[in-house]
């Protein structure tokens, strides 16, 4: 199955934007993506489908809409000209707040991003993304081409109407010339209520608890417009038992594969038999023709679903027509039995010709923006006609000189990118003749090696080297001062089972062996000189940490009693929180590897489980990650960990999960990159958070066909540079590469299997 390559959306609250994608093959050439589609969704309080175009030949453009602060996941999926869907895209949605207010008027959509997107040619490769500022040039200069064409479509669409008298809202209708009138053209607004019946009344009854039907089916009779509200159904009750609870009705709309409520009626109560019932919808529910609905008959305020004898009418049996069985044994019938109702609804304002619809105002809105508006005033645009096309001819050609400047400038743009140095493989930038400066020329190549390295004269350093030097060893100076060593207490490893420990002093080294067919869960702690007071300056931890096969890591970081069960399974939880699960602040990291190479992805699965709380009312939860860490089969993982990393870039605030913390591991070996990201953590407050981290415990069940070592050693505690930010956590996160693939928050449920 081809794998989704991971990205990272930042977007602003209330503010649309969007990702331009560039598809490339994986040679390097445009990929034509004719007749192929997009679909994504980002997730935040619900499921909210992207907007997605493909606007070329090898581009096409997603739109987030206005999502509010916080932070979400999306996906996008490719289907191509066969039909095959495929996932193409994936990754988290970080929504920032906004102190200035949105203003609710600018619905176009900002470019925020670009990206190369290559499709492997396999079903088993994975998606590659490489960020492209170039297109978002070009994607500026489609839109204001289309803005361009716009404008000129507007221009002609006035130009007809003017000609031939076709106008489109009621005040224009009554300012038809005569001579139109005269030749029986006769326009009219529709508007108001209709009625609906669903047949002649009958003797027939059946027990409804809930009908379905596709809105605009031949059982309801009378003028049905293409949008409308429904405003009330009307029903006739037939029991021989009183009705004496309070009834509503719930209207449910089929979306997307699944049944969401979209209206419930006002209460009515104590019905006898032959009474008519009317539910009444307020303000009314919207709904379109072919809507798939289905209304619901519920009782009380717990609206339970309820089953109500109603007379009937028979009708024809068609797909996804027919009753919601609620009840046992109902009336046998040759067909499907509907519910013999009047339907009341409201009209969107629209038109007609002749009595026949032609267009609903809802419709005529996707004309475009600027005909509701042209609409709105008619009138006037009817007695001065040829100064509004006129005007509008002004507007297309400013909008085609626009589009000539912006196209300019994307040359201009696009002349600057080239005239940038481009830095090859090797790290070196190569500069066509002499570097002039205030202070004078500079000739000869200048290597570009993480920087600019120009290289000092012999002799004694100049001040500006000197301050330079100064400012590097300072920096160095305070990333030291701001750390303190966690020294491992080789004494206090506890070992279950059969396993033995071999310790080295004073290095605070130590070897855990475990014999083949055996399990052990090992416990240790560190030894630290406790810096804190009520409150805790606690940014990160690192210490080393490696396994020779399967195992887990578990550590509790902050506040709080953290519960150790030695000797369970793998999946189980080896700490929980102390004290029958109390409500706390701290939060507990489990960390599972299994040691499985998938060899068709080349790498290894790494599962974070974070248990954590809120707020004392929702009590415990738990976040789990599921990350793949790319190594061939002579880079196994986790034999390969050399350290693992937690840190934080600011104190989290305890009541709200805001991805204040990370994991990282740091491996050894032939990878291409050795620092990768393997979960993002809401972390620990300042709030008597202590040390942070005073132990950890390792489980290994040893199913290896040889004995399995764990080693472990010392650990350093990063605390926060002033103004409480910790610049450990952005530098890693700027070398690492990001490892995440899902993430699903649930519930805490306490898994607890002995072995």
């Amino acid at each position: 199955m081809r794998q989704a390559s991971n990205y990272n959306v930042h977007a602003t609250e209330s503010l649309p934007q969007s990702l331009a994608l560039h598809f490339i093959s994986p040679s390097g050439e445009d990929m034509d993506i004719s007749g192929m589609t997009l679909r994504g969704a980002v997730v935040q309080d619900g499921v909210i489908m992207l907007d997605c175009a493909v606007t070329g030949v090898s581009t096409a453009l997603v739109t987030w809409p206005r999502l509010a602060a916080g932070c979400g996941a999306y996906d996008i999926f490719l289907t191509d000209a066969s039909g095959k869907e495929y996932p193409l895209l994936k990754g988290a949605v970080h929504v920032m707040s906004r102190v200035t207010p949105p203003d609710g008027t600018n619905e176009a959509a900002a470019v925020a991003g670009a990206l190369d997107v290559s499709i492997p040619e396999t079903e088993d490769g994975s998606v590659t993304i490489v960020e492209n500022p170039s297109i978002v040039v070009e994607e500026l200069v489609r839109q204001a081409e289309a803005a361009r064409d716009e404008a000129e479509q507007l221009v002609e669409t006035l130009e007809e109407q003017v000609e031939s008298g076709e106008l489109v809202n009621e005040a224009v209708a009554n300012k038809l010339p005569g001579a139109l009138k005269e030749a029986g053209v006769e326009l009219a607004a529709a508007t108001g209520q209709s009625s609906l019946s669903s047949g002649d009344a009958a003797d027939t009854w059946t027990i409804v608890g809930g009908y379905a039907m596709t809105w605009g089916d031949e059982i309801l009779a009378g003028h049905l417009p293409d949008s409308c509200r429904l405003k009330s159904i009307s029903t006739v009750y037939f029991f021989e038992t009183p009705a004496a609870n309070q009834y509503c009705l719930r209207v449910w709309r089929l979306t997307d594969g699944a049944y969401s409520l979209i209206g419930t009626s006002a209460y009515v109560s104590n019905l006898s038999s032959g009474q008519t019932a009317t539910w009444v919808f307020t303000p009314g529910v919207t709904l379109q023709r072919g809507d798939k609905i289905i209304i619901q008959v519920c009782e009380g305020t717990e609206m339970t679903p309820y089953a109500l004898g109603m007379h009937a009418v028979l009708t024809p049996s068609v797909p996804g027509r027919g009753l919601i069985t609620e009840v046992s044994n109902p009336p046998a019938v040759n067909g499907t039995m509907a519910p013999l109702m009047t339907v009341v609804v409201d009209y969107d304002d629209g038109i007609t010709l002749g009595g026949i619809e032609l267009a609903t105002a809802r419709q005529l809105d996707s004309l475009g923006r600027d005909v509701r508006q042209s609409s709105a005033t008619a009138e006037a645009a009817a007695r001065t006609a040829g100064q509004s096309a006129a005007a509008a001819s002004t507007a297309a050609d400013n909008a085609a000189t626009s589009a000539t400047s912006a196209a300019n400038s994307a040359t201009a743009a696009a002349n600057a990118l080239a005239a940038i140095p481009q830095v090859d493989a090797s790290g070196n930038m190569k500069l066509a003749g002499n570097i002039t400066a205030a202070g004078g020329t500079f000739a000869g190549a200048v290597n570009a090696n993480g920087g600019v390295n120009i290289p000092l004269a012999v002799g004694a350093p100049t001040d500006t080297g000197a301050v330079n030097r100064l400012h590097a060893a300072g920096m160095a100076g305070v990333t030291g001062i701001l750390t303190s060593n966690a020294f491992l207490n080789t004494d206090a490893i506890t070992a279950s089972g059969s396993s033995t420990v071999t310790k080295t002093v004073p290095y605070h080294l130590a070897g855990i062996k475990i014999p083949k067919g055996t399990h052990s869960t090992i416990q240790a702690r560190f030894e630290v000189s406790n810096p804190q007071w009520n409150y805790s300056s606690f940014a990160g931890f690192s210490f080393l940490w490696r396994a020779t096969n399967a195992a887990k890591l578990s550590f509790g970081i902050g506040r709080g009693g953290k519960t150790i069960r030695p000797d369970l399974s793998i999946d189980s939880y080896s700490i929980i929180p102390a004290n029958g699960l109390a409500y706390n602040h701290g939060e507990i990291l489990d960390i599972t590897f299994d040691n499985v190479r998938n060899t068709d992805r080349n790498g290894y699965t790494v599962r974070v489980r974070e248990i954590f709380a809120l707020n004392n009312t929702d009590s415990w939860q738990v976040k789990t990650t599921t990350s793949f860490v790319p190594a061939s089969q002579n880079e196994p993982v986790p034999w390969t960990i050399a350290k693992v990393i937690y840190q934080q870039k600011s104190a989290a605030n305890i009541a709200k999960y805001e991805d204040t913390g990370a994991l990282w591991l740091m491996l050894t070996g032939g990878q291409g990159y050795n620092l990768y990201q393997i979960a993002t953590c809401r972390g620990v407050s300042n709030f008597e958070t202590g040390v942070g981290v005073s132990q950890w415990v390792t489980d290994v069940v040893n199913n290896a066909a040889g004995d399995v070592s764990v080693y472990a050693g010392t650990g350093e505690y990063t605390y926060y540079h002033p103004g409480n930010v910790n610049p450990v956590f952005y530098g890693l996160d700027a070398i690492s590469r990001n490892c995440i693939e899902t993430e699903e928050t649930a519930d805490f449920v306490d898994i607890n299997i002995p072995l």
